[in-house]
């Protein structure tokens, strides 16, 4: 009785350490390749979008470094980035320019 239930602890065990070991993707992130894919955005606003996205993640990562939080005002600096990002996209989305 004893030993199958320490198998079945330990199944369960493992089970749980490799469904936590699946990377998890944001939607967020597949944003700018699927507009490609779709015909939507040119290659030019895909760049600009990229781009776009990279300095609003260098800019977290600079927050972080200087102190290890993210203050008030690199958030609010953050988050407009984030809106003008979005609003960006959006645009470039719906502008009826295609490939």
């Amino acid at each position: 009785m004893r030993t199958s239930f320490l198998f079945l602890l330990l199944a369960v065990l493992f089970t749980a350490a490799e469904v936590m070991a699946q990377p998890v993707r944001p939607h967020r992130n597949a944003t700018v390749p699927q507009g490609i894919r779709q015909g939507a955005i040119t290659p030019g606003e895909a760049r600009h979008l990229r781009q776009k996205r990279a300095h609003i993640r260098r800019d977290i990562r600079m927050a972080r470094a200087n102190d290890g939080r993210i203050g008030p005002l690199e958030r609010r600096h953050i988050r407009r980035e984030l809106r003008e990002f979005k609003r960006h996209r959006n645009w470039a989305m719906h502008n009826r320019r295609t490939r």
